[in-house]
């Protein structure tokens, strides 16, 4: 790597970098060659990419990172990582298309796969019954509650003094057992 290109990687705080012609806090926007920044340069011009070794700043702020000029470049947040296409404009996430997550169920509340099938807890009983993915989740997860049915089609949940368990307690006790048979726990109760 040329000498030079190491130093329009760098700045003073420690291997961040900025635009070209952008200070770490901002202020100035002009390029190099007098160039302004327009909405239609590239990200990784924007950024100017040259190698994978330094994380870049850019003038709002927001910590970037590239494998290189054709690979796509990574946004650091404080919640997530957000990965940019190289050769298009920075967009911030909240103006893009926001993904949409449906749950299927069946009439029961029971979560359904791409099939249609009810989502079963594979191997898992309660008194010979089997578990499956009920559609309501824990409260601030994303855990589902596991359900059995009666003979008269009704759900049951299963709980542990008086509290609702979830698919993911369902597993670990599956596990625990030879059998899959969840009743040999003696403070698992259904409501």
């Amino acid at each position: 790597m040329d000498p030079q290109d190491d130093e329009a990687n760098n700045d003073a705080q420690g291997g961040h970098t900025s635009l070209p012609g952008v200070s770490p806090t901002g202020a100035g926007n002009a390029f190099p060659s007098g160039e302004q920044f327009t909405e239609s340069l590239s990200l990784v011009d924007e950024l100017d990419v040259r190698d994978l070794k330094k994380t870049l700043r850019d003038s709002r702020g927001k910590t970037f990172s590239s494998a290189g000029r054709n690979a796509p470049v990574a946004e650091f947040t404080d919640e997530f990582l957000v990965l940019h296409p190289p050769q298009l404009p920075f967009q911030d996430a909240d103006e893009g298309p926001a993904e949409e997550i449906v749950l299927m169920m069946d009439d029961a509340g029971i979560i359904v796969d791409v099939w249609g099938e009810r989502k079963r807890v594979p191997g898992a009983k309660f008194n010979g019954r089997s578990l499956f993915y009920y559609w309501e989740q824990k409260p601030g997860t994303l855990k589902h509650y596991a359900v059995f049915f009666d003979d008269d089609n009704n759900h049951h949940f299963l709980t542990v003094e008086g509290e609702r368990i979830t698919v993911d307690v369902v597993y670990k006790l599956r596990n625990m057992t030879h059998d899959g048979e969840l009743t040999r726990f003696r403070e698992l109760t259904a409501d």
